[in-house]
């Protein structure tokens, strides 16, 4: 069986284009995100920097197209309290948790 995405980490300063949609549930700002790793993320987790805890992380609900730039996904998340620390190899400001498979 081949990997999938798990898990979902994104540097995202200070908030940007968060929306706090209440009842511990927001809604992400618009990320370059293959449909593939949408649909298998469980979780998401926002960072102020790769080497510091998330600051907002949580379970991935639902997700859509984003209506500006094409090939951008935005993310509703019901939120949890614990930070996650970031996952991922590479130079940009995403990182993937994978399946062992």
């Amino acid at each position: 069986m081949a990997r999938k995405v798990l898990g979902i980490h994104f540097v995202c300063r200070n908030g940007l284009n968060i929306e706090e949609l209440g009842d511990s549930r927001f809604k992400s700002g618009d990320w370059k995100v293959s449909e593939q790793a949408a649909d298998t993320a469980l979780y998401l987790a926002l960072h102020d920097q790769k080497n510091s805890s998330s600051y907002k992380q949580g379970i991935i609900e639902s997700w859509e197209h984003y209506e500006g730039e094409g090939g951008r996904i935005i993310f509703y998340v019901k939120e949890f309290d614990r930070p996650l620390e970031w996952v991922g190899d590479g130079t940009g400001e995403k990182g993937y948790c994978w399946s062992e498979n």
